[in-house]
């Protein structure tokens, strides 16, 4: 299951603005040890992230929220969110290098993400967490964010240094979990609501 959230497209003017911030971010010179990898997903009270290879519910303003994020950075996923994002847009995500886990050959991919120069495929966790903090210096940014399914984010969970989670009310039916984790090793440092929605932001407590 995906767990993951589809995309929506900005306005123009919303588009332009990203693009010139990532030519920006182009022009940074970015250490690879400073690049952080972050979880980011919307989580409802019980735990749910997903049902049938979706999301039970539909915030325009967490999908904003989600582009506004990611755009320009490369993103981590699994094969299955990934397969379900092409299968909606006819395509990989777009202007974020799309770092896909899995176990699987690349010819087993969805033709449309096939030969995609946005797309690298990992067979690990250690391989996707280097390609994509390769391809995040490459970029001149310092985030690289971990979208999905639900194996993935567990697998990345000892590597988070920063999760941004989306608070959805209510407990909706799902078959789809995010990981259970320690809330001593993450402090909250940030909590934006819109709506019905909190944003909220916890780093990785020091040692």
């Amino acid at each position: 299951m995906t767990g993951t959230r589809p995309p929506v497209e900005d306005a123009d003017a919303a588009g332009a603005a990203d693009a010139a911030d990532a030519a920006d971010a182009s022009e940074r010179d970015v250490d690879p040890e400073d690049v952080a990898f972050v979880l980011v997903a919307a989580v409802a009270e019980n735990g749910v992230i997903g049902s049938d290879d979706g999301m039970p519910w539909h915030y325009p303003a967490d999908l904003a929220h989600f582009k506004r994020l990611t755009t320009g950075h490369p993103v981590v996923l699994g094969r299955v969110t990934y397969q379900s994002i092409v299968e909606r847009l006819e395509g990989p995500l777009p202007d974020r290098p799309n770092v896909v886990l899995t176990t699987r050959e690349p010819s087993d991919l969805p033709a449309a993400g096939r030969g995609d120069g946005n797309v690298v495929v990992a067979n690990g966790v250690e391989e996707a967490a280097a390609r994509a903090r390769t391809v995040a210096v490459d970029l001149g940014v310092e985030e690289v964010y971990v979208i999905g399914g639900a194996t993935v984010y567990e697998a990345f969970l000892p590597l988070a240094n920063r999760m941004v989670l989306t608070e959805i009310p209510g407990s909706p039916d799902g078959d789809t979990y995010f990981p259970e984790w320690d809330r001593d090793e993450f402090e909250e440092v940030d909590r934006e609501t819109e709506g019905d929605l909190a944003f909220v932001t916890y780093e990785r407590a020091e040692a």
